[in-house]
């Protein structure tokens, strides 16, 4: 029995720390402020007048957006090794505090994508597509 283990346990022991690596990679890259630049509801582009003045920081695995003059906080956590990437935002306040919306992002030199359902309830979004989708939504942030 030991036997059998022992092909998953160096498996594992491989491929976890990859995974941690890829992880830190792009949390690493993620530091910073970021300015919303887009941002599409349900296959609708949201008018970028109402994106003006909408702030994203992100230091270690915090996520601080700040917009329309209310802030907002949401801690990490990243799995680079999904495809698309995924990242759960469990947020640290507000009416969904303690609750975890599950996305996907897509991070590119100075731009950073994350997708996801406007309930945290939803599931994870397979692509970065709204259209045809309900509730779900896109913000593309380029770094300051």
């Amino acid at each position: 029995m030991r036997w059998l283990l022992l092909p998953g346990l160096i498996v594992a022991a491989f491929f976890l720390p990859i995974q941690e690596d890829a992880t830190k990679k792009d949390l690493t890259a993620m530091q910073g402020t970021w300015t919303l630049v887009s941002m599409e509801v349900d296959g609708k582009a949201v008018e970028a007048d109402k994106l003006k003045s909408t702030t994203l920081t992100i230091k270690d695995s915090k996520y601080t957006l700040l917009a329309r003059q209310q802030q907002h906080e949401v801690e990490l956590t990243l799995d680079p090794s999904k495809t698309p990437k995924a990242v759960d935002m469990k947020f640290l306040d507000g009416p969904n505090k303690d609750r975890v919306g599950r996305g996907i992002y897509q991070i590119e030199g100075k731009t950073l994508k994350i997708c996801r359902g406007l309930d945290p309830q939803q599931d994870r979004p397979e692509s970065f597509k709204t259209q045809g989708q309900i509730n779900c939504f896109v913000m593309v942030w380029d770094r300051e």
